[in-house]
């Protein structure tokens, strides 16, 4: 057996400031472009008040990770995907495309049991640099294999 598929690979995730300015920005951002639009007062209030119930949906899931669908913790043995969603752990498989770049990690993940995908973002300070290096490079050696095995049971 190949050593580095039979390595435990495990990240702990907390909360990254560059997430958390990065959605300031982002909704600040829709703020000042909703109110620079032309439309009726109450119809840019609705919007308005949809941006910020999706700002703090947005807080509580991926900065304080306060849901059930917000992940606090990644496994990853022997190609078998593991997340910890509010205590718990649970069988997961990778979805769609991944981004690994020196600065971001994302996916989607769908979870055994649960009927929406979660997903990971995690930047430098979303998690122990070493743990997070550690599972960059799996990702980028092994993405293949990784992502190609979310049917096997």
């Amino acid at each position: 057996m190949d050593v580095t598929k039979a390595s435990l690979c495990e990240v702990n995730i907390r909360s990254s400031r560059y997430l958390l300015v990065l959605m300031l920005l982002s909704h600040v951002a829709a703020f000042i472009a909703l109110w620079l639009c032309s439309v009726w007062p109450v119809v840019k209030f609705a919007l308005a008040m949809g941006i910020a119930l999706h700002l703090y949906r947005y807080y509580l899931q991926f900065i304080v990770q306060k849901l059930p669908g917000s992940i606090s913790a990644i496994r990853l043995l022997e190609d078998q995907w593991r997340v910890n969603l509010a205590g718990t752990w649970y069988r997961s498989w990778p979805e769609g495309e991944i981004v690994v770049t020196s600065i971001l990690i994302c996916f989607k993940l769908r979870v055994e049991g649960k009927r929406y995908p979660s997903y990971l973002i995690l930047f430098p300070d979303s998690a122990d640099p070493a743990e997070l290096h550690g599972f960059r490079l799996r990702l980028m050696l092994e993405s293949h294999s990784l992502f190609d095995s979310k049917g096997r049971e």
